[in-house]
């Protein structure tokens, strides 16, 4: 496990709380969204650091008003850098730091949030199935090796019948998906993964994960429906 400096997700949370909350103070500009991404698995499973807050809405015209470089918002921390392509997302660089991310993507799956208390604010925390089917669905032939660590370790935590049930209704991805896993140099993907900040009861993943990762997509690519008689 390489050591480095600490998670600020906290911080960062809080800057998206108050940026929500500013721009939601004369009406309810942005009444949905959810919390999702790596930082949101860690806090839940407990597997790696994660340094970055994904924040999902799904409407792409609400983009524009959470930007606090034109909206002058009041934020305890300074922005250093922003990338807004318009409509998908708004990045939001605190130099040394972190991101807070707007992601404009729906929900997928069944159940895809639970309401939890996180720095004193009731939100729609999405579930690890959720996670990693937006991994899987939005970017599955761009897959890297930190993704896979995270499929693994839900595995890890979850089951492996969580995850395929998950995954199911987004074939057509998960076989763009196993493409790139089977792909994957090994051993780069290992050492990349090695690199990760992860807690010790998942020290195994590393050498795992590239496998774990091919047998759930394999065994969603595999499925077919019981047909009753």
């Amino acid at each position: 496990m390489t050591q480095s400096q600490n998670s600020h997700w906290a911080e960062l949370f809080d800057q998206a709380l108050k940026i929500i909350s500013q721009v939601n103070s004369k009406f309810p500009v942005l009444d949905s969204w959810s919390f999702g991404g790596g930082t949101a698995l860690m806090l839940q499973i407990g597997h790696r650091e994660s340094f970055d807050v994904d924040i999902f809405i799904d409407d792409p015209q609400v983009l524009s008003y959470l930007n606090p470089q034109t909206q002058g918002f009041a934020l305890d921390l300074y922005p250093d850098a922003y990338t807004f392509d318009g409509t998908h997302a708004l990045k939001i660089v605190f130099k040394d730091i972190g991101e807070v991310d707007f992601i404009v993507a729906t929900h997928l799956t069944s159940e895809p949030t639970r309401e939890r208390e996180i720095r004193g604010q009731r939100v729609h925390l999405e579930t690890p199935a959720e996670i990693v089917a937006k991994k899987i669905f939005y970017r599955g032939g761009l897959m890297q090796p930190r993704d896979m660590f995270d499929i693994a370790c839900v595995r890890e935590s979850e089951g492996h019948d969580y995850l395929v049930k998950a995954l199911i209704p987004f074939k057509d991805s998960c076989t763009r998906a196993l493409k790139t896993a089977r792909v994957m140099d090994a051993r780069l993907a290992e050492a990349v993964m090695s690199k990760l900040l992860y807690q010790s009861k998942y020290s195994r993943i590393p050498s795992q994960a590239q496998q774990v990762t091919i047998e759930i997509l394999e065994a969603v690519c595999g499925y077919e429906p019981t047909t009753e008689v």
